[in-house]
């Protein structure tokens, strides 16, 4: 089977006025179409408001589709949201990117809808191969939801994160505004992707064993207290660590290492090892119990599970995010491919305040892939697998094979 090049194209603006910034990102895309008339365009659409543009996204997404009335618009609004080499937090800020795909390659889900809609059986699309979700970041079961969307879908190729912002919810976009739940795009095997998680936190401990917990609490590591464990590997002078003072015990805790936060990394006990932080989730520490020599966790960990302590760190997360873009165009050049566009999730906690610059972070994802079209947003978590990162990015590729060819 023959794929013909296909085109992607992104736009971003910033503007007070939503209609003048919705006229904006339509021109520009517009101006990517040789023939200069937007009607011919036809395909996905991913659109991403910052939350000042919560009350606006369908409106937007309208004008939009009067513009372009052959593209079906996705997205939501979220914290902050990111094109090429910009971004945009705390302002009204729009940026799109029309994907145009075989029209039976991708269909569009939402909360309000059965899954099984996905898999439509009117139409030629065929069983979903992998799935950009939307996740609604107050739902109090989204993890078991994502897994059950997967096993639904029958792959475990999610990407995506959790939308809104610390004043709003963050709506769903599906083709109309969805409010809570799970919305998104699943994808048949003729749109292939590639995709890597990049975590932006340095492991400050060696790798540990959840030995017992009990709910968000995790009371020994390699059947040795919790709290013990984490003072030795921070190195805490020796009155402290013995102490059932919390407040000397938090004096004695080296500031300066920890100015970035304490975390803890955790990896299911089968998963596979891998250097530094790998595969983990991130998760807070979130207070000591000097008494029972306990810690709480913003998570529930499990008896056995590998764990490692961790805070945020800008130069590891440069160096992560630079080794899965090299990976990334290592994959592309052993297979012959192509990149039409770009889709990017980061945590809200990375981006300018841990890159140390706007836009910095999307920069060395360009210099090191080029300057493909890419959209994406700041995430109150992100999805990749089945499953729920915290302080990572999420970079995925829609990719075809050079010169049009499908094996």
């Amino acid at each position: 089977m023959t794929l013909s090049t296909r085109t992607f194209r992104h736009a971003h603006a910033a503007h007070a006025d939503w209609q003048e910034l919705t006229r904006r990102v339509s021109a520009q895309l517009a101006a990517r179409e040789p023939a200069g008339d937007s009607t011919l365009v036809a395909g996905l659409g991913l659109l991403y408001v910052t939350e000042d543009l919560s009350d606006r996204l369908q409106a937007i997404a309208a004008e939009l589709g009067q513009r372009f009335p052959g593209v079906r618009w996705v997205g939501a609004a979220a914290h902050g949201v990111c094109a090429g080499g910009a971004e945009y937090a705390g302002e009204p800020a729009l940026v799109a990117m029309i994907c145009e795909l075989p029209a039976d390659s991708w269909r569009v889900f939402s909360a309000t809808q059965r899954l099984s809609a996905i898999d439509d059986a009117r139409s030629a699309a065929p069983r979903a191969s992998s799935a950009l979700v939307h996740a609604d970041s107050r739902g109090t079961t989204i993890g078991e939801s994502i897994a059950g969307l997967a096993r639904h879908l029958g792959t475990d190729f999610l990407f995506g994160g959790l939308v809104g912002g610390a004043r709003s919810r963050g709506p769903q976009l599906a083709g109309s505004v969805v409010n809570g739940g799970l919305s998104g795009v699943a994808f048949g095997e003729q749109v292939r992707l590639l995709s890597r998680i990049t975590q932006g936190c340095a492991a400050i401990s060696r790798e540990h064993v959840v030995s017992s917990c009990t709910a968000h609490y995790i009371e020994t590591l390699d059947e040795r207290p919790a709290l013990d464990v984490l003072l030795d590997d921070l190195d805490v002078p020796r009155p402290a660590r013995e102490s059932r003072d919390g407040e000397e015990i938090l004096r004695a805790l080296p500031a300066e290492r920890l100015a970035q936060g304490l975390m803890i990394g955790f990896a299911p006990a089968g998963a596979a090892r891998s250097i530094g932080l790998g595969d983990y989730v991130v998760r807070n520490v979130l207070g000591i119990d000097p008494q029972n020599r306990v810690l709480a966790v913003s998570t529930t960990p499990r008896a056995g599970d590998r764990a490692m302590f961790c805070t945020r760190d800008q130069q590891a997360a440069r160096v992560d995010l630079v080794r899965i873009c090299t990976e990334l165009r290592e994959e592309l050049e052993a297979g012959a491919l192509n990149v039409l566009g770009a889709h990017y999730v980061s945590c809200v906690a990375r981006g300018e305040q841990l890159f140390g610059a706007a836009g910095a972070e999307l920069e060395i994802v360009a210099h090191n892939l080029g300057a493909v079209p890419l959209v994406g947003f700041f995430a109150n978590g992100e999805i990749a697998g089945d499953r729920i990162y915290g302080y990572t990015g999420v970079l995925t590729l829609f990719v075809e094979e050079r010169y049009g060819t499908r094996r």
